[in-house]
């Protein structure tokens, strides 16, 4: 990847869009793309005319990065400033009429989040983090637990409430220019099986009854979470051939428990583990990652793959 300098150049130079244009046969749309994005593909020949105009060699008008490089030096912008806090905790405060504390910790490229503890109705903490994937710039949620304080809430308000935090996040993503949104899904410890269990996707029936019928806990928070992710259309992160399989037949078993008439979600999970164990299908119980796309790729992964034979 090449990061051009023509916005600091045209500055320096006191060189405006239509001059730049005016003096030479690239457009003012042109001009405005390379000069708006510093690793925007430049042709050779609009680089070589850009290099005779303003009279600077290859290396003074740009410098040569991996993809992962660029990656890296646009993830700054990215990060959990100040700037960045302000637009989070305005899109929180506007749309959910909550107020959080925030830490940001890493070099502004991880951070803590946690409810105000006057809030009456909600508890919520959450590990957020920036990062660079094979996809390009990743607004990733480590943790992200939201529970009810206020027992009256029903189930249907309570729901809602979460799809618009999760909404809130994806839109605080998208406005920064993220290629996507990941969200990890934890295992967790059923106390009503004193096991410890890989979340999936149950409908709404059942969680209705699991929220009227149980404390609320992990198991609630992780089986809410799975629920509106795979509505809102995320896809998880595949490993290889052996885990796409696995996971197969694991949906298959759990699309036959769920179409079973007269079990409620306890008789369910019941009867899906033993199912498991009978035709030996262990999990490890790892943390599940599901991927939403949310802006075009800054620089398409075949570039890094270039870069990678390079090297």
């Amino acid at each position: 990847m090449y990061k051009n300098n023509l916005k600091n150049l045209m500055i320096e130079r006191n060189i405006s869009n239509n001059k730049l244009a005016t003096e030479t046969s690239i457009s003012r749309q042109a001009i405005s793309k390379i000069k708006n994005n510093e690793f925007h593909d430049i042709s050779i020949n609009v680089l070589t005319e850009l290099l005779e105009y303003f009279d600077v060699t290859f290396d003074e008008f740009g410098t040569i990065y991996t993809r992962n490089e660029c990656l890296q030096a646009l993830l700054p912008d990215k990060g959990f400033t100040n700037k960045n806090l302000q637009l989070l905790e305005s899109l929180i405060s506007k749309n959910l009429n909550i107020s959080c504390t925030y830490h940001s910790y890493s070099n502004n490229q991880s951070l803590n989040i946690y409810s105000k503890k006057h809030d009456k109705k909600f508890d919520f903490s959450g590990n957020f983090r920036v990062n660079t994937t094979l996809h390009g710039l990743t607004f990733e949620i480590i943790d992200f637990d939201l529970y009810i304080r206020n027992k009256k809430i029903n189930f249907d308000n309570f729901y809602r409430f979460y799809q618009n935090f999760i909404n809130q996040l994806e839109c605080y993503a998208s406005h920064l220019g993220f290629t996507q949104i990941a969200i990890n899904i934890n295992p967790y410890i059923d106390d009503n099986l004193s096991e410890l269990v890989d979340p999936r996707d149950i409908n709404i029936p059942d969680l209705k009854f699991l929220i009227a019928h149980s404390n609320y806990s992990n198991r609630e928070n992780e089986l809410i979470k799975m629920s509106i992710i795979k509505n809102r259309h995320y896809r998880e992160f595949s490993h290889d051939y052996a885990f796409q399989t696995a996971n197969k037949k694991i949906n298959t078993i759990n699309h036959y428990i769920d179409s079973l008439p007269r079990l409620n979600f306890f008789e369910k999970e019941k009867r899906r583990l033993s199912m498991l164990s009978e035709k030996n299908i262990h999990s490890n119980h790892y943390t599940k990652i599901f991927f939403k796309q949310l802006n075009p790729e800054i620089i398409p992964k075949e570039k890094l793959e270039k870069d990678m034979l390079k090297r």
